[in-house]
C-alpha cells in the first residue's frame, strides 16, 4: 500500500512539473514573437503618407508597388481604378491620417486607415493591401470610400 501511495505521489509531482514547463514554454513563445513585419508595414505606410503629403517621389517608390492601383467608387457611384504613378511629385496636404488596424497573413497585409479631410467634416476610410515582395512590404492596392460612417 505504501508503494502505491508513493507511486501516486511521484506521478502527481511529475504531472505538476510538466504542466509548469508547458506554461513556461508558451510564455517564452510570446516573448519571442517577432514584430518586425508589423513595424516594417507601419514604416511603409508612413513613407506612403510622406510621399502623398509632400510629393516625395523617393517616399512613393519606397512604399508603393510599381504595378499597384487605386480603386474606389466616386461620388457619382462610378467605379474608378487608376495605376500608381510613382514618378509624379504631386502632393495632397489637405488631410490627416490615422492608422486604425493592421492584419498580417504571412506575405500579405491589410491596413485600415481613417482620413480626416480639412475641408470636410465627413471622414474617409482607406483600406490598403500590402504584399511582401523581395523582403520588402509594398502597398499594392488602395481602396477607399467617401462619407462612410462608423
Amino acid at each position: 500500500m505504501k508503494n502505491l501511495i508513493f507511486t501516486l505521489f511521484l506521478n502527481v509531482i511529475s504531472i505538476t512539473v510538466f504542466a509548469q514547463k508547458a506554461d513556461l514554454s508558451s510564455e517564452e513563445l510570446i516573448i519571442e514573437t517577432d514584430f518586425s513585419d508589423r513595424q516594417a508595414i507601419i514604416t511603409t505606410i508612413k513613407n506612403f503618407y510622406i510621399g502623398d503629403h509632400t510629393g516625395s517621389v523617393k517616399h512613393k517608390k519606397l512604399s508603393m508597388h510599381e504595378k499597384g492601383a487605386y480603386r474606389y467608387v466616386n461620388n457619382e457611384g462610378e467605379y474608378v481604378e487608376s495605376k500608381f504613378r510613382l514618378d509624379l511629385d504631386n502632393a495632397d496636404p489637405n488631410y490627416k491620417e490615422e492608422l486604425l488596424s493592421i492584419e498580417i497573413y504571412d506575405k500579405i497585409s491589410f491596413a485600415r486607415l481613417r482620413l480626416d479631410q480639412f475641408h470636410s467634416k465627413i471622414p474617409e476610410y482607406k483600406l490598403m493591401i500590402l504584399h511582401k515582395v523581395d523582403g520588402k512590404w509594398k502597398v499594392t492596392s488602395i481602396n477607399w470610400g467617401y462619407g462612410i460612417k462608423q
